[in-house]
């Protein structure tokens, strides 16, 4: 008897397909040699620390720039050389960017259709938004508009849109969890495996390592516009992703506060105590209260009474906070921090140009630059010059232009942070953990507002949890991260 060979089970066909990608900005090389086939099906998390080159590939795929060398396709047709957004999205393409591209003036069912032939009836439209929303786990309204959402709920509806365009085949994700709470991200992964399933490819990029591992079926790393990495995600670790991401990253070492005078107690609700030196952490649910509070120190939430180093105030409004020290750092950069016209420099020196020279420094052209080189060097900013658009700086970068406005013109004296490294790469968080507190270390108090529990426990010396009315002091500890977790959770179990 003799034994047949078993043919083997043939290749999955791709879906999509990279081949020799490059892309030149004058002598620039933002992508070289990128050679990729994706099976139909598949989730890839795409990775790569600021300036990989991860945007300029999603550019390429959906047609906003073209590629200057190779080609690629989609189910085995070639897309040709003259690509545009919209032959993309025809193709089954769908990018959902970091920043949702949707008109902030008009309500949400307008935006879910924006662009678009609109047939059938009224209500025929709002039952297919309704179901897309659904779908996505958004709970918000059609007529409500764009603008008043919060950037999490903004995703969302940028995500509903994309399932309602049509036969999706493609669909590019950046950065979607940067704004969501664990429900909502867990939410998100369940209808990434749901498209999956069904045949749709996802390209998944994000900063959140773990959420790449527990979602994705392979991970691609880029670094320096070429492919590095490519392999299952099951043969990574969380600690093995970050090497690869940036090699010689130096992980930054928690050394403790040099504690001051009592600078901040909060006179209003719970009470909440920091000082000079140390950076506290307020932990909460996403959109919780430790944002609220935030907020209303940060002036932003009418009158709020406070104990600002031994003296009784109220803060008014933003302008009245940085008159006090108070210098609060948004979670939100594009929509209420940065200025998308304005160049890297007038980024950093926007709140200071008509500040009074004896409460601020006075801004000329030489000691604007002065400031805004020493916050390049101690961020570790790359990127354009100062004299280029804030936009054409990679998000990462972005945030720490944000953050430089805040820390270096004048030093405050109470420092508001909410979500500081929300977005951002591996090496980027190692960057602004470090300039946050050697900022504390010049004596200033800072806090910092947070969903997420490894951000407060990279950089704080001791939190507060809090959920609702209810708020919990934990101090840090070697297990300060599971501690964190676990008094959400305590606090949060008597509400439910």
């Amino acid at each position: 008897m003799t034994s047949e060979a078993v043919p083997a089970a043939p290749e999955p066909a791709s879906r999509l397909e990279l081949t020799s990608i490059g892309v030149q900005f004058g002598a620039t090389s933002a992508l070289a040699d990128v050679n990729l086939h994706v099976p139909a099906g598949q989730i890839v998390g795409l990775l790569g620390h600021n300036g990989a080159g991860k945007t300029t590939l999603f550019n390429v795929v959906s047609g906003v720039i073209a590629a200057s060398s190779g080609r690629f396709s989609i189910d085995g047709r070639d897309t040709g050389t003259g690509l545009t957004p919209r032959d993309a999205s025809d193709l089954g393409i769908t990018v959902i960017h970091q920043e949702p591209a949707l008109a902030q003036n008009l309500s949400v069912l307008d935006n879910l259709f924006l662009g678009r032939p609109v047939g059938g009836r009224r209500t025929e439209r709002e039952a297919a938004a309704r179901g897309a929303l659904e779908r996505v786990g958004s709970s918000v309204t059609l007529d409500t508009p764009v603008g008043a959402l919060g950037l999490g709920d903004r995703q969302l509806v940028d995500l509903a849109r994309g399932l309602l365009a049509g036969d999706m085949k493609l669909l590019l994700l950046d950065e979607p969890t940067a704004a969501l709470g664990r429900a909502e991200t867990d939410y998100l992964h369940a209808l990434i495996r749901s498209l999956a399933a069904d045949g749709v490819t996802v390209m998944y990029v994000s900063h959140r390592l773990p959420d790449i591992l527990t979602v994705c079926d392979r991970v691609v790393v880029l670094r320096g516009g070429r492919i590095v990495e490519d392999d299952d995600a099951a043969s990574f670790t969380p600690a093995l992703l970050a090497s690869a991401l940036v090699p010689d990253i130096h992980e930054h070492v928690f050394a403790g506060a040099r504690v001051g005078e009592q600078m901040l107690e909060t006179l209003q609700g719970a009470k909440i105590t920091a000082h000079a030196g140390e950076v506290v952490g307020l932990f909460g649910m996403a959109a919780g209260e430790q944002f609220h509070l935030l907020s209303a120190l940060g002036g932003q939430g009418g009158r709020y009474p406070a104990l600002i180093g031994q003296a009784r105030t109220v803060v008014t409004s933003p302008a009245d906070a940085i008159t006090k020290g108070i210098f609060l750092v948004p979670a939100d950069r594009e929509r209420d921090g940065l200025v998308q016209g304005q160049t890297a420099l007038e980024s950093v020196l926007l709140p200071w140009y008509d500040r009074p020279w004896w409460r601020a420094f006075w801004v000329t052209g030489s000691s604007g630059l002065d400031v805004y080189r020493r916050a390049r060097e101690d961020f570790g900013i790359t990127g354009p010059d100062h004299a280029a658009a804030i936009s054409s700086f990679s998000g990462g970068n972005r945030q720490k232009h944000l953050l430089a406005r805040w820390t270096h013109p004048q030093t405050p004296r109470v420092l508001l942070l909410a979500q500081p490294t929300q977005g951002v790469d591996v090496g980027a968080k190692v960057d602004i953990v470090r300039v946050v507190r050697e900022t504390a270390a010049r004596g200033v108090c800072v806090l910092v507002a947070s969903a997420e529990s490894d951000e407060i426990a990279s950089m704080c010396d001791r939190s507060y949890v809090m959920v609702g009315d209810r708020v919990s002091e934990v101090a840090r500890s070697d297990r300060f991260d599971e501690d964190l977790l676990g008094e959400l959770l305590t606090l949060a179990a008597p509400a439910a």
